[in-house]
């Protein structure tokens, strides 16, 4: 009878045979229990905890982690395009390209534009820029849109062109660029802000619910359980309907884009534990493949259409002042701040922004990308408790053609991920989402061994080791959202979003066949088995 009084209460769930990940490396924990989809035990014996009705997991000695966060992703925002857009990732060639646009829209109804995405010309035999004459032809009349894999440059056909009334007498918006042969005329290649002139039809709320529980289904089959979302406000009424349903399984840290200081506001929604508006998006610059990105020096091949002493694109908020009309604002209201910066320019002029912000040292304003960083720059991170927030996989895509557009030496402090632990930065890792993959595994292989696209090691000096690449995914993505003490852990009190792992990280190339057996949420599985 005394024991009886004396046990705990049993859990809905234990799972056995463990071997527990937390906090940056492998424990001597082999079991946890879950009550309420909170953790109630972590240790090595949970027997006390199993009751007539535990559900009990033999996890066959595998890996368990907690449940992934991936700290920038456009789940929302891109949610209608992952189900029904054309994918041209898998495109191999010009040919191919040209080949998959004249299938796909062979399959349209009339009047419906075509769009699409995730081309590189990277990775073709011949790495020619695009052009509206590429597609014409198999598109006819209907409007194409095709957006690059970075997002930050488009191709867009004569009938798009037309219907956005671009023509050679089109002026370049502030932050972007129409570019043109040598005739003058468009080319198609529409970069950074001037892909908003285009007036691609949104998306029915229809197209998006759907497409949003297409993208949780897969986040959760690769262990993702909570990320950082950017978003604009079309986006939050379905956001909202989604995070008030008895299925939800991935959790929301919420950031609106916005460009004037008018637009900071506390108003987003909030569904409690799963979905927060946090703050607001801004950005510096552009991107390295669309050579948009803001560089302190010229690139070393700029693209056909730009000038030999091309630096980039830095947006016009980062030089008019608004941007530091935004970031006073956001602290009034204690509102965090993320900016996308790729070029080292752009997080060097970044950087001197934050400084100005009062506080900033405890705010966790972020940097997203930081790509190419000047050597000087690397310490100010951890000194002003600025977030280097990377998305490690976009090394696999950037190490191909890096070293050819700004040189050696300037790739050194590119995907500065070991410089940035080592000065005391608190990482936080990943996807860019559905730039890339939600797959957070592929991002960790390539942190670790530094394999690019194509199989070759590239700037194998910033390698992580696996634990604590995984960190900057768990303990770094929690911190980043302002939930570290719910989240990222596995630890009594905090949710139970968690994963069971295949493989062995810690053996000689272990990281490149990682994967979930099983994703659990709110100690609830979403994914796999057991």
């Amino acid at each position: 009878m005394l024991l009886a009084l004396l046990a705990p209460p049993t859990a809905d769930l234990v799972v056995r045979h463990a071997r527990v990940w937390t906090d940056g490396h492998l424990t001597k924990a082999t079991a946890l229990a879950v009550r309420s989809g909170q953790i109630v035990y972590i240790g090595t014996n949970a027997r006390p905890y199993i009751g007539k009705s535990t559900k009990i997991i033999d996890a066959g000695n595998r890996i368990v982690t907690p449940g992934v966060i991936d700290s920038h992703t456009h789940v929302a925002e891109s949610a209608a395009s992952f189900k029904y857009d054309l994918d041209l990732r898998p495109a191999e060639s010009k040919a191919d390209f040209i080949k998959r646009v004249q299938a796909w829209n062979a399959k349209l109804p009339a009047g419906a534009w075509l769009t699409g995405g995730g081309w590189s010309v990277e990775s073709y035999p011949d790495k020619s820029s695009p052009s509206r004459a590429w597609i014409d032809a198999v598109t006819g009349d209907r409007p194409a849109v095709l957006t690059r894999m970075d997002g930050h440059s488009l191709l867009a056909n004569s009938a798009a062109l037309r219907m956005a009334g671009i023509t050679r007498d089109t002026k370049d918006p502030q932050g972007g660029s129409v570019e043109r042969g040598p005739d003058g005329e468009p080319t198609g290649l529409l970069i950074d802000t001037a892909m908003g002139l285009l007036p691609v039809p949104a998306p029915t709320p229809e197209q998006m619910r759907q497409g949003l529980l297409a993208v949780v289904k897969e986040a959760n089959r690769h262990g993702v359980t909570a990320v950082s979302d950017v978003v604009g406000r079309f986006q939050l009424p379905i956001l909202d309907w989604y995070a008030k349903r008895s299925d939800r399984s991935l959790r929301f840290a919420l950031y609106r884009r916005i460009d004037k200081a008018d637009d900071v506001n506390n108003d987003g929604p909030r569904v409690a534990g799963w979905l927060q508006a946090r703050g607001f998006k801004l950005y510096m610059d552009g991107s390295l493949g669309s050579r948009s990105a803001y560089m302190a020096a010229p690139f070393d091949k700029p693209l056909p259409t730009q000038s030999k002493e091309w630096r980039g694109l830095p947006r016009p908020g980062a030089k008019n002042g608004e941007y530091r009309r935004i970031m006073a604002a956001a602290a009034r209201e204690n509102l965090q701040v993320i900016v996308h910066a790729i070029g080292d320019q752009a997080n060097h002029d970044l950087l001197n922004l934050f400084a100005e912000v009062p506080g900033i040292e405890h705010r966790r304003f972020r940097v997203e990308h930081v790509q190419h960083l000047l050597p000087r720059d690397i310490p100010r991170f951890a000194q002003w408790g600025v977030i280097p927030s990377m998305q490690p996989y976009h090394k696999a895509d950037d190490g191909r053609y890096c070293e050819e557009v700004i040189g050696t030496a300037r790739s050194r402090t590119s995907y500065a991920f070991r410089d940035l632990v080592r000065s005391g930065a608190k990482l936080a890792f990943g996807s860019d989402f559905d730039v890339v993959t939600i797959d957070p595994w592929v991002g960790i292989h390539t942190a670790v061994t530094g394999e690019i696209m194509g199989g070759k090691p590239w700037m194998t000096h910033q390698n992580l080791s696996f634990d604590q690449a995984l960190d900057a995914y768990t303990r770094g993505g929690a911190y980043a959202m302002f939930r570290e003490k719910d989240l990222g852990r596995l630890a009594k009190g905090y949710r139970a979003d968690f994963v069971i792992l295949s493989g062995n990280p810690y053996q000689k190339n272990g990281t490149k066949t990682l994967r979930p057996v099983a994703t659990y949420v709110d100690g609830r599985r979403v994914f796999g088995s057991p």
